[in-house]
């Protein structure tokens, strides 16, 4: 499964970002935001990707207890950075680009402000690209992971 802005024929090979971070991250999340998870009886589930032109991180935020309901699923790209300096601080940058985003998203007492479209926006020095969507990255994923054991047989 694909996630990313560009087309997916380009796409050679895909890792997953270092564990260690997508758990700092949900942790920062699940602790600035925690008033809002309690009160909404969701949480925060974060995925990451690295491709050969950019990486992805999906955060979604998911109820607890009804799969079916739709989550908030904010998808943000940015093209690979070299410099592993850089690259440390472009991770930064999209953890508090997140949390304005999510401000934004929990101001507002019926968000539903949707657009799977891929829009750009620079934020310090660095350029995201995002969409926010209602899927359900857990379901894909493991929609994928089925569909994949099935091909092997």
């Amino acid at each position: 499964m694909y996630f990313g802005r560009f087309e997916e024929s380009e796409v050679d090979s895909k890792k997953t970002l270092p564990h260690e971070w997508l758990e700092e991250f949900t942790k920062i999340l699940n602790d600035v935001y925690h008033d809002q998870l309690e009160s909404n009886d969701r949480f925060f589930d974060v995925y990451g990707e690295i491709y050969e032109k950019e990486f992805v991180v999906i955060v979604a935020y998911v109820h607890n207890n009804e799969q079916l309901v739709a989550p908030i699923s904010l998808f943000i790209s940015h093209d690979n950075v070299d410099d592993s300096k850089k690259f440390k601080s472009v991770l930064k940058d999209l953890i508090n680009f997140t949390g304005l985003l999510f401000d934004d998203i929990f101001s507002v007492a019926e968000w539903s402000d949707y657009n799977a479209n891929w829009t750009e926006n620079n934020y310090k020095d660095s350029t995201f690209f995002y969409k926010i969507t209602r899927e359900n990255i857990s379901l894909t994923l493991q929609a994928e992971a089925l569909l994949n054991k099935e091909i092997e047989l």
